[in-house]
């Protein structure tokens, strides 16, 4: 019995670690998310200033600007989108994976109360049987 708890625990050691492992790559990925956030607003804020202009040189230079910018923030978004489906993904492995441990634990603590449980009886057998002798001992 102590062999399997002993077992039991290296295994909630290692999903312990995967959790932990998870959990790093969901704040990673929460902050890229942020990050293409930050981009999509910042590229906003470019694609609605506008300057004056006087030739057809900076019109056109002007156009093609807002052109680029507004083709960066087309890929932003699609970036931010692909960055939040991978986020859902990986949050549900992390759910996975924390109910994995939970459900290991709850064996673990099981397996503990078995084997406590085991230890009394065992030692209230010796105490029985010492109790037992006692009583002969000083009957004869």
């Amino acid at each position: 019995m102590k062999e399997q708890i002993e077992v039991l625990s290296r295994l909630a050691g290692l999903r312990g670690v995967k959790v932990r492992e998870i959990l790093g790559r969901v704040n990673y990925q929460r902050n890229l998310c942020q990050r293409y956030r930050n981009n999509i607003a910042g590229l906003g804020k470019l694609c609605g200033f506008s300057s004056p202009v006087s030739t057809p040189l900076q019109r056109s230079n002007q156009q093609q600007y807002k052109l680029t910018l507004h083709k960066m923030l087309q890929l932003q978004k699609v970036e931010l989108s692909v960055a939040e489906q991978t986020l859902a993904r990986i949050q549900d492995e992390l759910l996975a994976a924390m109910r994995s441990e939970k459900l290991l634990a709850q064996v673990i603590d099981g397996r503990l109360q078995e084997w406590q449980q085991l230890l009394a009886r065992q030692e209230q057998q010796i105490q029985d049987g010492l109790a037992s002798q006692a009583w002969w001992r000083s009957h004869e």
